[in-house]
């Protein structure tokens, strides 16, 4: 059997990209800080951003916010990324399974740490169903932390044009910014918590990466 490209995306960028996620994880942590210990209300941009992007119920713009809330919450988090190793199993790239299944549960345990920790009340109005702590959002950190992984893996990809990358990307964006504003059309979280929880994604999906696709790493073994 021949061996494949090692599925590492270029080690260079992702090497110097782990600074920065420990650095975006720092943001995470001290914003957390700051609303436990200062103040734990709205900031300026989340009041504004509340009034704004609320939707009624039985709008067209509620049902695709309640669909986003169902598809990304526990059980739908957990049959995407479930779905996504099963595939990537499939094809013979186990340590890619095992990158984005790493990412899923070390972002949900490092959420519902920062969750406890911070005990940030949920917006007051809500529309939906929601319970626990309200800083950060575990929705958008489940989108970002499986999207960047998603597009981490198809980057690791060497035969793929570098196009594929670039259209992974803007898809996982894509995916991410709604489901940030789900969460806030439904007024179950406000701004800062839907950025700090994407942020957080992001950034463990990164670090994850780079511990197992080390420079020392040997590649995957694929199929003729």
């Amino acid at each position: 059997m021949s061996k494949s490209p090692p599925a590492t995306g270029s080690p260079t960028r992702l090497r110097r990209a782990v600074p920065w996620a420990a650095l975006g994880l720092v943001a995470v942590l001290a914003l957390g800080a700051y609303l436990r210990l200062v103040s734990y209300g709205p900031l300026g941009i989340d009041e504004w951003w509340h009034g704004i992007a609320g939707t009624a119920r039985g709008s067209a713009g509620y049902a695709v916010a309640a669909f986003l809330a169902e598809a990304g919450g526990g059980i739908g988090a957990a049959a995407c990324t479930a779905i996504a190793a099963a595939l990537l199993l499939a094809v013979r790239r186990p340590r890619d399974a095992v990158a984005v299944a790493t990412t899923m549960l070390l972002g949900v345990f490092a959420s519902e740490i920062i969750k406890a920790l911070v005990l940030r009340p949920r917006p007051w109005d809500q529309l939906y169903a929601a319970h626990g702590g309200s800083y950060p959002s575990g929705h958008s950190m489940g989108a970002a932390a499986l999207a960047v992984s998603l597009v981490l893996v198809v980057a690791g990809f060497r035969t793929l044009p570098r196009a594929a990358t670039r259209w992974a990307a803007i898809a996982a964006a894509c995916w991410v910014l709604l489901m940030m504003w789900s969460r806030t059309a439904l007024h179950v979280h406000w701004l800062s918590d839907t950025l700090a929880g994407a942020l957080l994604g992001l950034c463990v999906a990164i670090i994850v990466r780079r511990i197992w696709f080390g420079p020392a790493r040997r590649p995957d073994v694929s199929p003729r």
